[in-house]
């Protein structure tokens, strides 16, 4: 049976063969492919890319100008990438471009590019996929030095330290960053200020806090470890950890660290450019950590990452890998101390064999922890069930602001985009994807809206109705502002909060937490409409049901669904939901609504 989804994949593809990839599949599975369109009896060309073999397949004549064939997948993880040949025609799919490098903003979205590439089959492990606790909870992003402070300023500058030929500076709490940044701008949040915090958020209905970086280090946002194995002393001590866990865990929240393990400080114990250890890499090639980098010439010739040299890159060597992923490494070290998952930064830049090795010391040391990659692009290879269980979704980070905050997506294209995300990834893992909308590195999702509140509350009633874990960075909840990446790590305004946003938010993420059809349930578009700019996607859980509908427009609209009965919205925007036996809803441009059956 055809979907809304399908039939929306042919629109926009006319005048083209046509063949909707299967979604992901289990290992040795039988799938069936179909292409259309096609006069001459095409060829399959496949390859497993994670063991470089090809085949080829004919197809069968399944129909006038309609072509398939059963092709049996692998018993290994892998992806398979393939395309038609008929006569001399190689057909590819044509996907839209989603993001792309742009030279000196970094990894940004494209709209209104295609591209032609191999169609592909992802090919899982089920005995891999997330735990049950993972599955569509809520998610709050905390950058530490600017969420909430209990230490006096005193105590917090006690612990500033000089940060790369750069003079560190201490700012009062209702100050913007240092802009350009330099990462020395210190404000003075700890660990006890969060634990101060956590009724609040569990107030909220947060279930699960991700922290950037916590280990000591030079900068502001501690993306260059210089221990480890040590909480940063402005953050606080390891004791103020344990009772963080340990409070966190009362209020039924989980705790998600940063696994920065491609590169530390030139200052850290392991490479020490300052000589303030004794035992680092640049001064010895006696060091225990000599092999962790390399070195063309010793000691100056030295890969920093991303060519920055106060941030040298590791290199894999077992030396390097025992610290990280052995039986008493960091990664089992910090599970041991009760974190309940590690989010992976920029894995890429290490090789998938150091995080099989990573996703096997996580399994034998807790196997129910929830591991997540960032990846920018696409994470399919990650997700495979082997390496990590969940990604940082800026796949559907870029479709959702496209459609609804920049405008500059139609409903089909955010449509198209949204399932291409989901039949790249596995089923049994999409609703633990980390759904977010806004981070660290990007600005801020109500700058995005240019400040539009009606565009800003849309956006975050989509994040929570779709399947997935929605994740807020800190300060969401009362639309904290700020361009790129500093100027979006403005300290939480705990003086000048939003109540009427907070209520807002507390009310989609305890629905979220309270409606089982929004956790695990399975999603599929029923409506879309380019030119009035309106969308609607239905959630199913056994019998239960909620649409959820949204008006991306600046014009009322009316979304009409071939549903029978009484339903009422459970956000409570809409006041009037029927009419003549059909279920129908006028929005207000840029209105929503979940809706139930009364």
């Amino acid at each position: 049976m055809s979907t809304l989804s399908d039939q929306n994949y042919r629109k926009l593809r006319p005048k083209q063969p046509i063949h909707i990839p299967p979604p992901a599949q289990p290992l040795n599975s039988r799938v069936t492919l179909t292409i259309d369109g096609v006069k001459t009896r095409p060829e399959i060309f496949l390859t497993d890319t994670r063991r470089n073999y090809s085949w080829r397949v004919m197809m069968s004549e399944a129909g006038k100008n309609t072509w398939s064939t059963e092709i049996q997948l692998p018993m290994k993880t892998t992806i398979i990438t393939y395309y038609f040949m008929a006569g001399k025609k190689k057909i590819l799919e044509n996907r839209l471009v989603e993001s792309k490098d742009i030279p000196n903003m970094g990894n940004r979205p494209v709209y209104s590019e295609w591209v032609k590439v191999p169609f592909k089959i992802a090919v899982y492990d089920p005995k891999g996929m997330p735990a049950d606790w993972t599955k569509g909870m809520t998610v709050y992003q905390i950058f530490p030095d600017r969420f909430a402070k209990a230490q006096s300023d005193e105590k917090a500058q006690s612990h500033l330290r000089g940060v790369y030929g750069h003079k560190p500076q201490f700012r009062k709490w209702h100050e913007k960053p240092e802009l350009p940044p330099l990462g020395r701008d210190f404000f003075g949040g700890d660990l006890r200020g969060v634990i101060q915090k956590l009724d609040y958020l569990a107030d909220l209905g947060v279930e699960c806090i991700y922290f950037n970086p916590i280990f000591e280090a030079s900068t502001n946002h501690r993306y260059e470890a210089i221990n480890f194995m040590k909480i940063d002393p402005m953050l606080g001590t390891e004791a103020d950890f344990d009772e963080l866990v340990r409070e966190a865990h009362k209020r039924n929240i989980k705790i998600v660290l940063d696994a920065v393990f491609n590169h530390c400080s030139s200052d850290s114990i392991y490479f020490d450019i300052g000589n303030n250890y004794g035992d680092g890499a640049y001064h010895s090639v006696e060091s225990p950590y000599y092999r962790w980098f390399t070195f063309d010439p010793h000691p100056t010739g030295y890969h920093g990452w991303w060519g920055m040299g106060f941030m040298p890159e590791f290199t894999e060597s077992p030396e390097m890998e025992a610290y990280f992923l052995g039986e008493n490494g960091v990664t089992a070290y910090w599970l041991n101390k009760g974190i309940d998952g590690w989010r992976a930064d920029v894995p890429f830049d290490n090789t998938d064999e150091f995080w099989l090795r990573f996703r096997d010391r996580v399994n034998k040391t807790k196997p129910e922890a929830w591991t997540i990659s960032e990846e920018w692009r696409d994470a399919t290879h990650y997700l495979l069930g082997d390496m990590f269980n969940a990604t940082m979704n800026y796949r559907f980070m870029w479709a959702t602001r496209g459609f609804f905050a920049h405008d500059k997506l139609s409903a089909s294209e955010m449509d198209d985009r949204l399932n291409a995300w989901m039949r790249d990834t596995p089923y049994p893992a999409l609703a633990s994807q980390m759904n977010l909308l806004d981070s660290h590195d990007i600005d801020r999702l109500i700058h995005a809206c240019e400040g539009d509140k009606a565009k800003y509350r849309q956006c975050m009633a989509f994040l929570f109705a779709h399947i997935g874990a929605p994740t807020i960075f800190y300060g969401s909840e009362t639309a904290i502002d700020g361009t790129m990446q500093e100027d979006g790590r403005r300290t939480m305004p705990w003086n000048h909060l939003d109540h009427d946003l907070i209520a807002f938010f507390k009310k989609l993420m305890h629905l979220r937490k309270s409606t089982a059809v929004l956790r695990t349930g399975d999603v599929q578009t029923v409506w879309l409409n380019d030119d009035t700019r309106t969308y609607a996607f239905r959630r199913k859980l056994g019998e239960h049901v909620l649409y959820a509908v949204f008006n991306g427009g600046d014009k009322e609209a009316t979304i009409k669904l071939d549903e029978s009965g009484l339903w009422h919205d459970l956000l409570g925007e809409v006041t009037t939901v029927g009419g003549n036996g059909k279920l129908s809803v006028t929005l207000k441009p840029r209105g929503f609504a979940w809706l139930v059956k009364k």
